[in-house]
């Protein structure tokens, strides 16, 4: 199977979905605190958003102050842009959006702690998270 260079990651991604993760941002002015983390990597994350918080939301839109909050994870606030945004149909009025989103402006060090999480827990899905 060939893999396109497009679709290869740049870190390993390890899915929180039941996990003890939350997510919290703030974008165009609005606190976002109802969206859930679907999946992390050291380079971003994928993000589930109800259709409300994320009716004007497109690709290319930045979101500010985002805060993954786990114990294991420092609690400081990243910028992120959106890269993909599943799910956003014309009259679609419940649900959630997946939207993709790529760090910005995150520091080497907090980059290197996401990605030893992301390696501890994808090296062992059996250590919980």
């Amino acid at each position: 199977m060939e893999i396109n260079e497009s679709e290869r990651r740049r870190d390993a991604r390890l899915s929180t979905s039941g996990g003890p993760y939350q997510v919290g941002f703030h974008f165009r002015g609005r606190h976002v605190t109802s969206a859930r983390l679907a999946n992390l990597s050291a380079s971003g994350c994928g993000l589930e958003i109800q259709i409300g918080d994320a009716w004007d939301m497109d690709t290319g839109a930045v979101i500010e102050e985002l805060f993954i909050l786990h114990p294991d994870l420092p609690c400081v606030p990243l910028a992120a842009t959106v890269m993909r945004l599943l799910g956003k149909v014309p009259g679609k009025t419940s649900g959630y959006v997946l939207a993709g989103v790529e760090f910005s402006m995150i520091t080497p060090f907090v980059k290197e702690l996401i990605r030893d999480h992301v390696a501890a827990l994808t090296a062992n899905p059996a250590t919980p998270a």
